[in-house]
């Protein structure tokens, strides 16, 4: 959502850059530590958790 804001408003302003660092290598680990690192965080706490159980009143439609 944030980032979304930031690039809504970099369309516009002049003054504001996406980029964090003048230097494309420090872009690089901002990004990898700021939105990689927590999405495959996520993503493998997700898919470690048990599957969602089913209730005994819960019929499948035939």
């Amino acid at each position: 959502m944030i980032r979304f804001f930031m690039v809504m408003v970099s369309a516009f302003q002049k003054k504001a850059e996406l980029y964090v660092a003048n230097h494309y290598i420090l872009n690089f680990f901002y990004y990898l530590l700021v939105e990689i690192v927590p999405s495959s965080l996520v993503l493998y706490i997700l898919r470690k958790l048990p599957p969602k159980r089913i209730s005994n009143q819960y019929h499948p439609i035939g």
